[in-house]
């Protein structure tokens, strides 16, 4: 255990220092405001459309009038007071098992965070084995993050600026099983300390393998500030949400979304506890 406690400081250290991978101050990764210059670099990425005719098969909030927006409202608020308290800029979404909703979920708090007036999100598709981002959303053909991981493009030329509110999407639609490899690489290092430092964004958002599936998740979290764990009911059994626990245990577990709950068994929001 004290090895294991070693390591995820030492990963987190490492975290702290990567401004200079980037070209960055790591200082800059918690400052509270952003200069213009990074807001105008951050205007600089393609824009793509988005299927919104496809997004309520999906379940993502299309328009103002959409009866799940006040749930994700509530989550993104709470989330976002948290990560505020403790000059948190980086999160992973989680779930033990495939099937959850953790990429539904990680869409629509990145929309209802970037719908916030002054706050930008942006959204990276780390998950390796079921990328989902791209499709959910509709965005036809885009950009790789596995290109940057593996040296093609730069980070810039995979970072696409969607027909949303203030919203940036690093997505993937291939498959690839060296995603510990890749997660544990300097480009991870170099990924997440660009996104803070130069995207201008409010929170970065990680789609992330299901935490039982494979070891890609419990090689990067340790780089990131804090965790979302989703679960399903009805579907997620004990032991896999006390292995998931287990797992999470040295990590900044900010909260549980609980999705696919029967309304009549919740009181207040239908997707967060």
């Amino acid at each position: 255990m004290d090895r294991i406690r070693e390591a995820v400081t030492k990963a987190r250290r490492d975290r702290e220092n990567v401004g200079e991978i980037a070209g960055a101050a790591s200082a800059a990764a918690r400052a509270p405001r952003f200069s213009q210059a990074a807001n105008r670099a951050a205007e600089s990425f393609q824009e793509v459309q988005c299927d919104f005719a496809r997004f309520g098969e999906h379940r993502i909030i299309s328009n103002e009038q959409d009866p799940v927006l006040n749930s994700y409202r509530i989550l993104r608020t709470r989330i976002l007071q948290k990560m505020e308290e403790n000059n948190w800029k980086t999160l992973a979404i989680v779930s033990p098992g495939a099937g959850a909703g953790k990429s539904v979920t990680a869409i629509n708090l990145a929309i209802s965070i970037g719908s916030k007036q002054g706050s930008r999100a942006t959204l990276v598709d780390l998950d390796f084995y079921r990328p989902r981002v791209a499709q959910y959303l509709g965005i036809k053909e885009p950009p790789s993050v596995l290109d940057f991981f593996e040296g093609g493009r730069p980070l810039q030329e995979v970072t696409v600026k969607p027909d949303l509110a203030d919203v940036l999407v690093l997505a993937n639609e291939r498959v690839s099983r060296r995603g510990a490899e890749f997660l544990t690489s300097p480009k991870a290092d170099e990924l997440i300390a660009r996104t803070v430092n130069e995207y201008a964004s409010r929170a970065v958002i990680f789609d992330m393998s299901p935490l039982l599936g494979c070891d890609d998740s419990i090689a990067f979290l340790p780089k990131v500030d804090c965790v979302l764990l989703v679960v399903a009911s009805g579907q997620t059994r004990v032991p896999e949400l006390k292995e998931a626990q287990r797992i999470l245990a040295n990590a900044n577990v900010i909260g549980t979304v609980l999705n696919k709950a029967p309304s009549s068994s919740l009181i207040g929001s239908q997707y967060y506890y």
